[in-house]
């Protein structure tokens, strides 16, 4: 008995189907079916992945979906052939992009015009008026489905499906509206259901399905199901037959239509990196470039990727052009391609990556290529892309956000029932134990182990793991193509205003071979280019990424003292306690440092071997000369991918290819499962060549670190580029320094309070915002040497308003408070945050002052004809503010006080409980019991941590760091947790520079 599933429908009709599309291609094979159509609603969200598992169970999939109709009943559409995808594809698209995201529909005349290639199926009965039309623009593909849910009603749809298919002379075909891969899995279905209408199962009535037949179901029990149908069962058959669309024939090509008469895309890409060769390398081009030039282009030729690379090229030709500071990094920059075409700014020929990390013959892969771009200013860059390819041919990756934790828990729990107070309950205790609770664990919660419903929402919670939930947007992918974009891949508009994503993911254009190009934004970028800008205004220096001195030793000395607040990536508390230890001296030396502090490094035990042999501690030993080619910038401990590529190559024998097969496993989520499958062929093929089998052995416990994340080579050396950069106007122009930064927030580890206060340590002179002085960012004074806080920096000031002051002021400045609101057009309320920040002191002097005349002020709504103009003219005599109101005042609306910092303030009560200054803690000896109090500004627990909790306090003389041990940290979590400003009390440790106070107990400065 031969019986295809023609309506089916997975956990992407999102709240709907309650199946992943492995499962029901899984069990569709299980099952003894030979064909399936997916045909989730209005998208082919999840095809790629039944696609993907279609061809690994050999079941052959039917590509479909449900189409939405304005102004007819639902129908499934299916691709019978590549103009048949094509055209299902274009439908979707216009179904989704001319409705708000979420939503769909098409007029019946639109998927008329569209019918060629399709077959079509009505799962539903509907009046013939309703359908015939479009039956009529469907010649001998359309049908009349049949399905029997064993439920009231079956006789009457099934009565008027015959009737209706007689009426329009097409044939009848069964299906079985497939929402579950097994029956088991009805009870999470009710709960989607309810999630979609926001209600309780018990109040979902008629929403919910009758019963759990609307399953996957095998031939044999559809054969019995429709015993007295055999014909329009066999049709199922039929129709499966003519559809022969697949995944496999796509043909994906990168826009050419800007090259230059005359040249194909190879030609002019040769020409171009020649050109950038030149720029390169002014003196000449040395060799060994010029061979691995060669070698690269060959391999693009021979893979068909050069208008990939051009569009590359373009895109940021476009964005320097702007003036937009951008960076490309990832495995790219080991393209000396990319580096001929300032897409990358490291020169991979000098660093010795590997090319094959890349891009290589035998895995046949789209290129991975990352560009970072002015977070302020990346939105320039993604509409220049849409402009130039237009809608219909580019469109960003989405991102599918998945149900997860904490999440599954409240949405299960609420549709089960669970008061709001009990869900709260459950998410906190399960979630962070994994959905494994004991009874004692929920007893402590306030919650019954003997509640079924409490147990019921745990396992069906755990099923709803992972479900999707909604489209977002990836973070930068763009896919660009030749022909149209929407008849390749469905595309819908997304939440954000100007943008549209396709349906598929980053991992499904992977699988099918579509090329992305990541246009990524960085903060730190935004930060660089502002830097750049004041010194240019103010010092009469021009400066960019390429002209900054390399190799300052001064830079190096302010790294080796751990001086990095607002560096980029060496400026958290990890980095802060390696820079000391690691003393980077060189550029390399920041590569390194960047990749150590990683998960991967630290669980594969590569951060002490290698700190002691840097410090001649223990021995350097290679057991060949080729291995010493490979490890020898990192003393024999392979901290990068690239090194892990290599060595399986040199010391196991590996082609190309199989390494990268290695390193792609290293970077899977799974990668530690996955990774044992490569531990015979890696050791086996070290003896085989002559080491060691516990050299080899080690190694591969090496390799086992990277599961937990770590870096490529190429990609920490892009970091080190800009880390280096942001040192050295750290250390050259710290005001201009510390202005871009706070003109860029929010970014990086630091609040502004912490920027600043880092700033006024380093002898920048910190004046506050005024609104007679103040330009809405924060700018530089005498000469460049002082910071003039901004408008910015004023909580509860618009944008606009803030610029409005900066324009209105004009060269004369303002008279008084009612000028600045007749000129500036400032509301009360906004106006009242300017006097509580002080910034009116330049017009009434206090604060009490300046909001006493805000009262007077007649209206300030923006018609009155009074606005702004005093009403009262009455002199009082105000207390002035004590130091803690004004301070308390500061924070709230600046977020820092220039006046004092709170722990001045504080510091009487600290010196009664006998605690030192941040600064102080540098006299106390090396295992003396001490305390230290501060504000918290940084907590962190890693993963690799072992359950140790670090705090960073800081005071008015700098920052002190806190180990919090697990038992203390358990104690001690509701005042880690609660509390701003904290004592830690406990034991002093201390390696060479590396202060840190090993905490036995942390209390709040309250208590």
């Amino acid at each position: 008995m031969d019986y295809a599933e023609l309506v089916c429908r997975s956990n992407f009709s999102f709240l709907r189907g309650a199946s992943h599309p492995e499962e029901l291609v899984a069990t569709a094979a299980r099952l003894g079916l030979r064909s399936l159509a997916l045909t989730d609603s209005d998208g082919l969200y999840g095809v790629v992945k039944a696609h993907l598992a279609a061809k690994e169970h050999g079941l052959k999939l039917i590509l479909g979906a449900e189409l939405t109709l304005e102004d007819g009943p639902p129908v499934v559409v299916y691709a019978a052939d590549a103009g048949g995808y094509a055209n299902l594809c274009a439908l979707v698209s216009q179904s989704r992009m001319t409705h708000p995201k979420g939503e769909a529909g098409l007029p019946w005349r639109a998927l008329a015009d569209r019918s060629a290639g399709l077959l079509a199926l009505l799962p539903e009965p509907a009046p013939f008026e309703r359908v015939a039309s479009l039956a009529e623009a469907f010649p001998e593909r359309f049908h009349v489905g049949l399905c029997r849910t064993l439920s009231a009603g079956d006789a009457a749809r099934e009565a008027q499906a015959e009737l209706l298919a007689r009426e329009l002379g097409v044939p009848l075909v069964v299906h079985n509206d497939v929402h579950t891969h097994h029956r088991r899995r009805q009870p999470l279905q009710d709960v989607l259901v309810s999630i979609r209408h926001g209600m309780t199962v018990d109040k979902a009535g008629t929403r919910l399905l009758p019963n759990a037949e609307r399953t996957l179901k095998g031939p044999y029990e559809m054969a019995r199901l429709f015993a007295d149908r055999p014909e329009a069962l066999e049709r199922t058959a039929e129709l499966a037959s003519r559809c022969h669309a697949s995944l496999d024939d796509l043909h994906y090509r990168f826009p050419e239509e800007d090259l230059p008469p005359g040249r194909t895309a190879d030609q002019h890409l040769r020409a171009l990196t020649y050109e950038g060769l030149a720029v390169r390398y002014p003196g000449g081009v040395p060799p060994e470039v010029v061979k691995q030039i060669e070698h690269e282009l060959k391999l693009i030729a021979a893979l068909d990727f050069a208008g990939y690379f051009l569009a590359l090229w373009d895109i940021v030709g476009f964005a320097r052009k702007r003036g937009i500071l951008c960076q490309g990094r990832g495995s790219a920059a080991n393209s000396a391609v990319c580096y001929a075409l300032q897409i990358t700014a490291i020169d991979p020929v000098r660093m010795g990556l590997l090319f094959e990390r890349f891009l290589s013959m035998e895995r046949k892969e789209p290129p991975d290529i990352d560009v970072d771009f002015e977070h302020e200013r990346r939105e320039e860059v993604l509409q220049y892309v849409y402009e130039k390819h237009g809608r219909q041919r580019a469109g960003m990756v989405c991102e599918v956000i998945c149900y997860r934790g904490r999440l599954s828990l409240r949405e299960t729990g609420k549709a089960l029932g669970l008061s709001l107070d009990q869900v709260d309950k459950l998410s906190k205790v399960a979630a962070s134990n994994g959905f494994q609770v004991t009874p004692e664990v929920l007893l402590e919660a306030g919650l019954s182990a003997f509640d079924s419903r409490v147990q019921k929402t745990l396992s069906l919670a755990m099923e709803l793991e992972g479900f999707p939930r909604h489209l977002s947007i990836h973070v930068g992918g763009f896919v660009i193509t030749r022909e149209p974009l929407t008849e390749l891949v469905p595309v819908e508009n997304a939440a954000m205003p100007g943008r549209t994503v396709i349906q598929w993911e980053k991992d499904d254009i992977n699988s099918i071979g579509l090329l992305k190009v990541d246009l990524l934004a960085l903060g730190m970028l935004t930060a660089l280019s502002k830097c750049f800008a004041l010194i240019r205004e103010h010092h009469g220096r021009e400066l960019c990424l390429a002209t900054i001195p390399a190799e300052d030793p001064k830079v190096y000395d302010m790294l080796c003292e751990a001086d990095s607040v607002g560096v980029f990536q060496i400026e958290s508390r990890a980095q802060m306690n390696m820079l000391p230890r690691l003393r980077p001296r060189t550029f390399y030396d920041l590569v390194v440092e960047i990749a150590l502090i990683r998960p991967g490094p630290i669980v594969g035990n590569m951060v002490h071997p290698f700190l002691r042999r840097r410090h001649g501690i223990e021995k350097v030993e290679y057991p060949s000369e080729a291995v010493k080619e490979i490890l020898g910038k990192t003393l024999g401990v392979p901290l990068f991918q690239e090194q892990a590529m290599k060595l399986a190559m040199v010391a196991a024998g590996f082609t190309a290819g199989e390494a990268d097969g290695l390193r792609r496993v290293l970077s899977h989520k799974r990668a530690e499962s996955m990774l044992l499958q490569y531990r015979g062929r890696f050791v086996e093929g070290c003896i085989a060549r002559g080491y060691a089998r516990g050299q080899a052995e080690e190694w591969f416990d090496n390799f086992r670190g990277f599961a937990h994340y770590g870096f490529p080579e190429s990609h920490s050396a892009s970091f080190a580029l800009i880390a280096y950069a942001s040192s050295w106007l750290k250390c050259h122009y710290p005001a201009a320094f510390t202005a871009a930064l706070l003109n860029s927030q929010p970014m990086g580890f630091y609040a502004p309070h912490t920027l600043v206060a880092d700033a006024q340590r380093h002898g920048v002179e910190v004046r506050p915002v005024d609104v007679q002085c103040s330009r809405w960012d924060c700018t530089l004074e005498d000469g460049g040497k002082a910071l003039r806080l901004g408008l910015r920096m004023v909580k509860g000031l618009g944008d606009s308003a803030g610029r409005r002051v900066e324009s209105a002021k004009g060269e004369g400045g303002f008279r008084d408070v009612g000028d600045l609101a007749r000129r500036a057009r400032i509301p009360r309320h906004e106006l009242t945050r300017l006097a509580l920040a002080g910034a009116l002191a330049g017009l009434c002097g206090s604060r009490r002052k300046a909001l006493w005349e805000l009262q007077a002020l007649g209206p300030l709504d923006s018609d009155d004809l009074f606005f702004g103009m005093s009403m009262d003219g009455t002199e009082v005599e105000l207390p002035s503010m004590s130091v803690l109101e004004r301070v308390v005042a500061d924070y709230d609306t600046v977020g820092l006080s220039l006046e004092k910092h709170p722990l001045e303030l504080l510091r009487p009560t600290l010196k009664k409980l006998g605690a030192v200054t941040a600064e102080g803690l540098k006299k106390v000896p090396s295992g003396r019991k001490v305390a230290v109090g501060g504000m918290l500004i940084c907590r962190q627990r890693p993963p690799t941590a072992k359950g140790i909790c670090f705090i960073s306090l800081e005071d008015e003389t700098g920052i002190a760091n806190l180990v919090v041990p697990p038992d203390v940290y358990e104690q001690c979590r509701k005042q880690i947790h609660g509390a701003l400003f904290l004592v830690g009390e406990g034991v002093l440790e201390r390696s060479g520079k590396v202060t840190n106070l090993k905490t036995r107990s942390v209390t709040s400065l309250s208590q």
